[in-house]
């Protein structure tokens, strides 16, 4: 064999080796990846929207944060979402187990239901307007009716005149307006993202159930043994205890 075919066979085998190292790498990567979308299936991230924190993580109490309830007030379990209007993740939670819990818990008094706003704008331009537009429809006791509206036509969103719809649910359209206009609860629907990301929350929707964050659109087949055991665990406390 002569030196020439000697170094060409060389040169072979070494890119031989070094593209097979590279397929490997690459299917590896794929893999990784392929594992950790499936893993946040259900879960709109917000690790590109989350603000600098004080390291609290989930020790700070939650509450309705001066949000409508819905439901009555002395029900001894209230369930807490954090949602994005734009939330493909959150209407689905929505129509599939949202229904349910109203249903089985609200309606019957068991438990109220509050949402709190956690907007994802990095991903979803149109989640803070719609978040103060049904915070303005609360002025007119429409609140509960508005934010079911938006979730019904979510597909929609880019689209709705949001004063045009206030004024299809029965509204005044002028008070309306004006409160749209001034962004007149901007700053409690910061409040809302403030206290769920100093609670854990990392994407929406996510829900507090006795204090217990349960992450992504799951079924209502597994809220119901949560909310079963909070409201147990409620009703066992003594009176005093809960003032």
């Amino acid at each position: 064999m002569s030196e020439i075919q000697t170094r060409n066979e060389g040169r072979s085998n070494t890119f031989l080796a070094v593209s097979i190292l590279a397929s490997a790498i690459i299917i590896g990567g794929s893999v990784v990846y392929g594992i950790g979308s499936r893993a946040n299936q259900g879960l709109a991230d917000v690790s590109a929207n989350i603000p600098t924190t004080n390291g609290t993580g989930n020790s700070l109490p939650l509450d309705a944060g001066g949000n409508v309830l819905l439901g009555d007030p002395k029900a001894p379990l209230t369930i807490i979402v954090f949602g994005d209007y734009q939330c493909p993740f959150c209407e689905k939670m929505f129509q599939e187990a949202e229904q349910s819990i109203r249903k089985d818990y609200i309606e019957t008094g068991k438990a109220n239901l509050v949402y709190r706003d956690f907007p994802l704008e990095a991903i979803h331009p149109y989640a803070r307007p719609a978040a103060n537009a049904a915070e303005c429809a609360r002025d007119q006791g429409k609140y509960w009716l508005y934010h079911d509206t938006l979730f019904n036509r979510q597909n929609q969103l880019p689209s709705i005149d949001f004063v045009k719809l206030a004024g299809e649910l029965g509204m005044d359209t002028k008070t309306f307006g004006s409160c749209f206009s001034a962004s007149k609860y901007d700053a409690e629907i910061q409040r809302d993202y403030d206290a769920g990301v100093a609670a854990g929350v990392n994407g929406t929707p996510a829900t507090f159930i006795n204090g217990k964050l349960i992450s992504g659109a799951v079924p209502f087949s597994y809220f119901k043994p949560e909310i079963e055991k909070a409201i147990q665990a409620s009703n066992s406390i003594p009176t005093g205890a809960k003032e």
